[in-house]
């Protein structure tokens, strides 16, 4: 039986206890949806910005240990109690790199998500807080 936490669920931004960037500012809303079977980690997300305009993505990864270091296509590994994955898009010389750091909060009622893109003159840093969708 694994230590680390399950951070399965769906989830809903909590908009106003977010830190965003200028380049993801506009978002209104979000919903993340994780299926969590360790080391197996399925995550699906839709982030709003206006009646018009999201972003959709799912990707699926196998968590790895640490120390390892990320395949060409990106990662999931373990980094204490929290799970960052790492994605490249793009290539050089606008090869941009981004790591999220998932981790539960208030006892799993929450669920942060630390973002950090770097490249293609995108670099940002932001902040998501998610509460538990009710069920």
């Amino acid at each position: 039986m694994s230590d680390r936490p399950d951070l399965s669920g769906d989830w809903a931004l909590n908009r106003g206890a977010c830190t965003l960037s200028p380049g993801a500012s506009a978002v209104r809303s979000a919903n993340l949806r994780i299926e969590h079977h360790d080391p197996v980690i399925r995550c699906s997300a839709r982030f709003v910005f206006d009646d018009t305009n999201a972003f959709e993505f799912t990707t699926e990864r196998t968590a790895s240990e640490a120390d390892s270091t990320p395949a060409a296509d990106g990662s999931a590994r373990w980094d204490g109690d929290g799970l960052v994955f790492t994605d490249f898009m793009g290539e050089a010389p606008d090869l941009v790199t981004m790591t999220w750091r998932y981790e539960a909060v208030d006892n799993g009622r929450g669920l942060r998500a630390v973002e950090r893109m770097r490249g293609g003159g995108r670099d940002q840093d932001n902040v998501w807080v998610f509460d538990r969708a009710p069920a």
